[in-house]
């Protein structure tokens, strides 16, 4: 009688074959790579490269007896094929080297391959001008109409293309612009109009 060859305890048949440690280690790094395929994929083939900002101007929105709302432009060339998330921009005004508005994290996008406009609104209330109220009044009383506001503005991010969930980002960038313009201390009616940057 005719007996089929047993896989079952072992021998040259058996199916518990032995593979070699550095088998194992390749198999494992296989699975990593193919767990993580899209993220580790664009990580090692995109030459990332950081974006550039620059300050196009102020317009000033409105103004009245209490203060001035005043957007500031900004630029942003992505030289990237893949758009930006996660990027930020903070923000500090001063006069005459003293600060009178905090602005933080204020959420942007930006486009692939181009430029995308990005305005920073900043609500100028007169009397946060305090910390500068002599200059204020002694500008006022020698008939000078605009006071000139510094703004630092730093935008940074970790773009969400490299981003792997719980992991630290290992790309990240961080620019600063400093810009200082002629803002009106006071004019009666509601306008819409150009500040020219200094």
């Amino acid at each position: 009688m005719y007996v089929a060859p047993s896989f079952i305890g072992g021998g040259k048949h058996s199916l518990s074959m032995k593979y070699s440690p550095n088998i194992l280690r390749m198999a494992i790094v296989v699975l990593i790579l193919a767990l993580h395929g899209c993220a580790y994929t664009k990580l090692l083939t995109t030459r990332f490269e950081q974006p550039t900002f620059s300050f196009r101007g102020a317009e000033l929105i409105e103004t009245s007896q209490t203060g001035a709302v005043v957007d500031f432009l900004l630029t942003a060339h992505n030289p990237n094929k893949d758009g930006l998330k996660n990027v930020t921009c903070s923000y500090e005004l001063y006069v005459e080297e003293k600060k009178i508005l905090t602005g933080k994290d204020i959420p942007l996008e930006l486009a692939p391959k181009g430029d995308t406009e990005i305005t920073v609104p900043a609500t100028i209330a007169y009397t946060d001008l305090a910390p500068v109220l002599r200059s204020v009044i002694r500008r006022i009383l020698s008939g000078q109409k605009t006071i000139p506001v510094t703004i630092d503005a730093v935008l940074s991010g970790r773009p969400a293309l490299y981003g792997e969930p719980g992991k630290e980002d290992p790309i990240s960038f961080e620019r600063r612009v400093v810009k200082t313009v002629d803002i009106p201390l006071q004019q009666e009616r509601k306008n819409k109009a150009p500040v020219a940057p200094q």
